[in-house]
C-alpha cells in the first residue's frame, strides 16, 4: 500500500518552495474575480448566502445551481428527510450547506467541518446567525492539496460527533482527495457517528474493468492516467488531487466497517457513462450492530 510517504510524492513537493501549493495557486487564480465581487456587493446582485467568487474553493461550478442539485440527490439517493442530523464531511463553503438549511427543520439539525479556514470562517459567520441549527467547525487537517499546515494527519483525526450521533453522513468529493489510510478513518469514525440504520452517502472515482478500459484508450472527463499503487492519479505528485479507487477495494472497506452499500451503485459521468452527476454516488446503511473497525 503506497501512502503519503511514498518517496516519489516526497521528493516532487520538495522540490517546490513550500508555498507553491495547488491551493495557493488556486486562490491567485480566484482573486481574478475580485472586480466582479466588488460589482456584485455594490449592486447587490449576490444573494446574501452565496460566498464571493474569490473565496470559493469548491469548484467552477454554479454554487446555487449544484447545491439544489445534490439536495435533490440526497433525497432521491439517500432517503434526506427534513428531522435527518446530518453531519458534512468537506462541507468547504456551504455548497450543500445553503439548501440543506432551508431544507431541514428542528429535531433535524446540520454540522460541517472542512480542512479549510476561510471557508468554515464565512459559513460561520453568514449561514448559522440566520439558522442556528447549521454548525461548523474548521478541521486542522493536513492536507497538501488543500491545507498544507495543518496539524493534524487526516488517519488521526476524530469527528467532533459522539457516538451514533447522526442519522445521515454526506461526504461530496472528499474520498476523491485521500489516500486509502485516511480513507478507512474516515470509514472507522462514519461506523461511529451514525446511527443503527442510518445512511452515508459519498462521492468517488471507482475503477472496475468498464472504466479501466474508458481510461486505458484516453476517455473519461476525469483524466486519471497515472498510476499509484493499485488506484489511479492525475498526478502522483500531487495524488490527493484526484484519486480513484477499485470498486471491490471500496466494496470490501464499507464492509468492513458494517456499512452496507445499497444496489445499485449509481455510477457517474466520469468515465463517459450517463449518470445523474459527475461523480459516482454510494448509499451505504449503518448495521444495527456495533461498528466493526480496523481497532
Amino acid at each position: 500500500m503506497i501512502s503519503t510517504d511514498d518517496t516519489e510524492v516526497v521528493a516532487a513537493r520538495r522540490r517546490r518552495p513550500r508555498w507553491l501549493t495547488p491551493a495557493a495557486l488556486d486562490a491567485a487564480r480566484r482573486w481574478r474575480y475580485w472586480p466582479l465581487d466588488v460589482w456584485e456587493a455594490l449592486t447587490g446582485r449576490r444573494p446574501p448566502l452565496v460566498p464571493p467568487r474569490r473565496l470559493r474553493f469548491v469548484g467552477d461550478s454554479d454554487f446555487e445551481h449544484t447545491g439544489r442539485e445534490f439536495l435533490d440527490l440526497f433525497v432521491r439517493f439517500g432517503g434526506l428527510t427534513s428531522e435527518d442530523r446530518v453531519l458534512d464531511v468537506g462541507c468547504g463553503i456551504g455548497r450543500m450547506a445553503v439548501p440543506l438549511a432551508a431544507f431541514l427543520r428542528p429535531p433535524g439539525d446540520y454540522l460541517g467541518f472542512d480542512i479549510v479556514r476561510a471557508g468554515i470562517r464565512w459559513c460561520q459567520r453568514n449561514i448559522t446567525p440566520r439558522y442556528p441549527y447549521m454548525r461548523f467547525e474548521h478541521a486542522d487537517v493536513f492536507n497538501w492539496h488543500y491545507n498544507p499546515r495543518g496539524r493534524r494527519r487526516a488517519e488521526e483525526y476524530q469527528f467532533p460527533c459522539p457516538d451514533a450521533d447522526r442519522t445521515f453522513v454526506l461526504l461530496t468529493s472528499v474520498f476523491t482527495h485521500m489516500l486509502r489510510p485516511a480513507v478507512e478513518h474516515y470509514l472507522d469514525e462514519i461506523a461511529r457517528v451514525l446511527r443503527p440504520g442510518g445512511r452515508c452517502f459519498a462521492t468517488m472515482f471507482l475503477l472496475t474493468s468498464e472504466t479501466e478500459a474508458v481510461l486505458g484508450r484516453g476517455g473519461g472527463r476525469v483524466k486519471l492516467t497515472e498510476r499509484f499503487g493499485d488506484d489511479r492519479v492525475v498526478s502522483r505528485a500531487d495524488p490527493e488531487g484526484a484519486i480513484a479507487f477499485p470498486e471491490a477495494w471500496v466494496r470490501a472497506a464499507f464492509a468492513a466497517r458494517g456499512l452496507r452499500i445499497r444496489e445499485p451503485i449509481a455510477y457517474g459521468q466520469w468515465a463517459d457513462r450517463p449518470g445523474p452527476t459527475l461523480q459516482d454516488i454510494i448509499i451505504a446503511e449503518r448495521d444495527p450492530g456495533p461498528p466493526r473497525g480496523s481497532d
